[in-house]
């Protein structure tokens, strides 16, 4: 520090003392010199302004962090809201850009998932959802769950929920036990009242009839408040009209576009040398 470059810029009196701010030509190690002001009281140095290029890479370097934070943050929450949904696991990172199209079937039904997920306003005053068709495999579960991310993608106030049909038989049938709180009747209320519930695997039930009655309480509560429901099933549609009965069939298809996926499996079969 040369003392000859010293130039007070303030001086001023206070209870603590004289209180003086110079400058001072000096030297930062990685930028060589510059102007730094320094602050006395009572004829000590208090405080040293730093290098202003050091102090641009500090502010710079704290912009980077907070940003990588609010990434993480960020991230963080939007796999909080995917668990919250209940998809599996494998398609909870399976977005419209890692489905197959090979078929023309899949093609037509990925542009039908797309022009759902573009129209979800009027889906959703409407009540209008998807009826996905095909043997296993072929994609089903995949688009829907990417409509699912992408909608929530898209809006912060969207809260689809996934379930296998089993999931909700289970649900409801567990109320008919002694001591639980929950009755059929709320336990129903709540599967009809999801802003967009995803029901996976319809067919595979036993068709009874307490079975027909749970999902039509459900569907029907669905169509009738214009709540969209995206169904999958691995039927063809005459089978499936011919398990759920034509009255159930036919408030299904009053509000569910059908999409069949046509082709072979897409699933790759597990070999040996997976544990190498």
């Amino acid at each position: 520090m040369n003392n000859t470059e010293i130039k007070n810029l303030k001086a001023v009196n206070t209870i603590l003392g004289k209180l003086e701010i110079r400058q001072v030509k000096t030297n930062c190690p990685l930028h060589g010199e510059y102007l730094a002001n320094q602050v006395w009281l009572s004829g000590q140095i208090k405080e040293v302004s730093e290098c202003p290029e050091c102090f641009k890479l500090k502010q710079a370097q704290k912009a980077i962090e907070e940003e990588k934070a609010m990434q993480e943050k960020a991230q963080k929450s939007r796999m909080e809201r995917i668990k919250e949904t209940r998809m599996p696991l494998e398609y909870q990172t399976k977005d419209f850009s890692t489905f197959f199209q090979d078929t023309e079937s899949q093609r037509e039904a990925f542009n039908m998932a797309e022009r759902f997920v573009n129209g979800w306003e009027k889906a959703k005053a409407g009540g209008y959802g998807l009826l996905f068709l095909g043997g296993c495999g072929t994609g089903k579960t995949h688009l829907a769950c990417a409509i699912m991310l992408e909608l929530m993608e898209r809006y912060l106030f969207v809260y689809p929920r996934y379930y296998k049909v089993s999931e909700i038989f289970s649900a409801v049938r567990s109320t008919y036990q002694t001591g639980v709180i929950t009755n059929e009747e709320e336990m129903l209320k709540f599967f009809s009242s999801i802003q967009l519930l995803v029901i996976d695997e319809v067919g595979i039930q036993k068709g009874s009839e307490a079975e027909k009655r749970i999902l039509f309480s459900i569907l029907d509560n669905r169509v009738t408040s214009n709540k969209p429901t995206i169904l999958m099933s691995n039927l063809g549609p005459k089978a499936l009209a011919e398990l759920l009965g034509d009255r159930l069939y036919d408030r299904v298809r009053s509000k569910c576009v059908p999409m069949l996926f046509a082709g072979p499996s897409m699933r790759k079969p597990a070999t040996a040398d997976l544990f190498d």
